[in-house]
């Protein structure tokens, strides 16, 4: 029974966090876009793409899994630095290609890419540890990603990129790392501090 709960609430909790990624960065871009004047760089063909390969078809899958690791961590902590590194990559590339005069498509374009690219980076992070099903869940997606920005690009409003929004693209998703590293260290150093303040609290009220 102990480990069927666990198998339940670990799949649970690694498909949800993929889906409430992509609602609280949609959330938190949206309020960036309207508190600095700038267009919301996603048409809903291009979030329907990375959604059907970094989320939808691999949270699935990945929810038949039998997962029977202790229970631990905090749900909404996870989920919400996911969500930040999401918002603060793609913020930072809309904010440069506005600065070097892009065209919306270039940008919402080289923003698709890097969304896909911190999803997938997502995706293996919580797939650890990686098994051979695991391997092939996230190389078919990735193939899958490839495969409708070649040759279905009309149908998902993708467009050629130029060498600048390459650029842009490839450095930001390296930064995105950077953040997401930096985040979880800041995230995990802010817990002891509250926790150590608890602890003092408690020690105080002789509880």
């Amino acid at each position: 029974v102990v480990l069927e709960g666990r198998r339940v609430v670990n799949n649970i909790e690694r498909s949800a966090s993929l889906f409430l990624v992509k609602n609280l960065f949609s959330l938190l871009l949206s309020v960036f876009s309207a508190v600095s004047f700038l267009t919301y760089p996603l048409e809903p063909a291009q979030v329907s793409l990375i959604a059907m390969f970094t989320i939808g078809i691999p949270g699935f899958l990945l929810a038949l899994e039998p997962n029977y690791v202790r229970i631990e961590g905090n749900f909404l902590k996870k989920v919400l630095l996911r969500a930040l590194t999401d918002v603060l990559a793609v913020g930072a590339l809309v904010i440069c290609g506005e600065v070097f005069g892009l065209s919306d498509g270039d940008i919402a374009t080289a923003a698709t890419m890097l969304l896909a690219v911190v999803g997938f980076m997502i995706l293996i992070r919580i797939s650890k540890p990686l098994t051979k099903m695991k391997y092939a869940i996230i190389l078919v997606n990735i193939a899958g990603l490839i495969f409708c920005g070649i040759f279905l690009k009309q149908l998902f409003a993708l467009s050629d990129m130029s060498r600048i929004c390459v650029l842009l693209m490839i450095v930001f998703a390296f930064a995105a790392e950077s953040i997401f590293r930096n985040l979880s260290i800041l995230g995990a150093f802010l817990e002891r501090k509250t926790g150590a303040l608890k602890e003092k609290i408690r020690e105080k009220r002789g509880i």
